[in-house]
Formats: structure tokens, C-alpha cells, sequence
């Protein structure tokens, strides 16, 4: 029924049907590892700074610490620890609308971040709101935050 010469054209284009499958599977592949390399580097060379920003933090040179955070930030928007030592900086220096947008991107970032929601309760403190300190406080020791006894009796 089918000639011999049918049956050769019919196994040699889905031959080259299949070669040209797996040079797209090959092609993105590689982009893939690529990508994933570049973000990779990235987010150590984000580690790398915000851990200089934390030394330089402690030394007490903060607007050098500042700029690694931000460089930080801005390499990966999506790691936590820069938004919250940049908001304990700004926090320290009453800039508090700055330190407020800091911990609360840094809880957007990492809803499980226990630290910056008692930071922030101790912003709200400082500016007189005591139901929102409250709530973060609370939120805070229900991700597993300790000794939040004293501040919690202004709460309960």
C-alpha cells in the first residue's frame, strides 16, 4: 500500500520534525539556566550588601549602610532584610513615615516576618497609635516573636 519511498519521506521529516523540537527545548532551555543564573548573582550580590550595610549600620556609618540597602533593593525588590535594617536606620532617625514604608514593604515581601511586624508596633507606638501597634504586636508573637509580655499589656 504505501511505497518505500513514501515511508522514507514520512520518517525523514518527522526526523527533522524532532531535531527541530529539541533545538527549541536545547534553546530554552539555556535561556532558562541563563535567567535563573543572572538572578541568582543578583540576589548574592544582594546578600553580600546588605550584610556590609548591617556592619556598617553597627559602626554607625549610616549613610553608607543606607546606600548598600538601597543597592540591595534595588538589585532584588523582592528580598526582605534591606526594607527592614533601612527602616530600623530611618526609624532611629524619626524619619517615620520612611521606617512605616519600609516595614511594611518588608512584610509585603515576607508576610511571616515577625520582626518587622514588632518594629512597626513600636513605630505605632511612637506616634500615638496604639490600636495598630496592638494588632502588630500581636501578629508579631502569634509568627512566634518572644518576651512580648510587657508590650502586650497595653494591649490586652
Amino acid at each position: 500500500m504505501f511505497s518505500l519511498g513514501i515511508i522514507l519521506h514520512y520518517t525523514k521529516s518527522c526526523y527533522f520534525a524532532l531535531k527541530i523540537d529539541n533545538m527549541k527545548k536545547i534553546f530554552l532551555l539555556t535561556g532558562f539556566c541563563l535567567l535563573l543564573a543572572a538572578c541568582t548573582s543578583k540576589h548574592e550580590k544582594a546578600l553580600e550588601l546588605n550584610k556590609s550595610g548591617i556592619k556598617k549600620m553597627y559602626s554607625h556609618q549610616t549613610e553608607e549602610a543606607l546606600k548598600d540597602f538601597d543597592k540591595a533593593i534595588e538589585l532584588d525588590p523582592l528580598f526582605d532584610q534591606p526594607y527592614y535594617y533601612r527602616g530600623n536606620i530611618k526609624y532611629s532617625a524619626t524619619d517615620y513615615q520612611g521606617a512605616l514604608a519600609d516595614y511594611s514593604k518588608a512584610i509585603e515581601v515576607n508576610p511571616g516576618f515577625a520582626d518587622a511586624y514588632f518594629n512597626r508596633g513600636n513605630l505605632y507606638q511612637s506616634i500615638n497609635q496604639r490600636d495598630k501597634a496592638c494588632a502588630d504586636w500581636l501578629k508579631a508573637e502569634e509568627l512566634g516573636k518572644e518576651n512580648l509580655v510587657d508590650v502586650l499589656k497595653n494591649c490586652r
